[in-house]
């Protein structure tokens, strides 16, 4: 005999998302119904099953991986050291050429000043940015 109460109830039982009076009138019909009950017990040892397993996040054993290569984790910081040692001879460079001449504004020093400006503010953005980040780190003690 097939029974369709099952498909409908079984997991609202299960995860216990059913008023008390729709616990008590499932729990009538599992005691009437030996479909419904051997359906039951199996769902419950699999919720059981499924609830012990441990499943690993890809992302998180990615990220694990990732952390222990030495040369990753000095990639990022060699990359901003040779960020910033290029940005300061080139700023060095044009402020060089700009007093140079001086004299002579042209719409290429112009520029060449509000570019550097704009890099600056947005190095000095950054800088900030990283030095709060890492003050107010929660997880800065947390070996990855």
């Amino acid at each position: 005999m097939s029974c369709n109460r099952m498909e409908s109830d079984g997991m609202r039982y299960l995860d216990h998302e059913m008023t008390a009076d729709e616990i008590a009138g499932f729990e009538k019909h599992l005691a009437e119904c030996d479909t419904c009950r051997l359906m039951m017990e199996d769902l419950g040892r699999l919720d059981a099953f499924t609830g012990r397993m441990k499943i690993k996040d890809p992302v998180d054993t990615f990220m694990e991986g990732y952390w222990k290569s030495i040369y990753r984790r000095f990639e990022r910081k060699t990359a901003w050291i040779v960020i910033l040692a290029g940005a300061s001879v080139a700023v060095l460079y044009f402020l060089i050429m700009m007093f140079r001449e001086i004299g002579k504004i042209t719409i290429g020093t112009g520029a060449m000043t509000v570019l550097l400006a704009g890099l600056i503010v947005l190095l000095i953005s950054v800088i900030r940015e990283r030095i709060h980040q890492k003050k107010a780190d929660r997880y800065k003690d947390i070996v990855r």
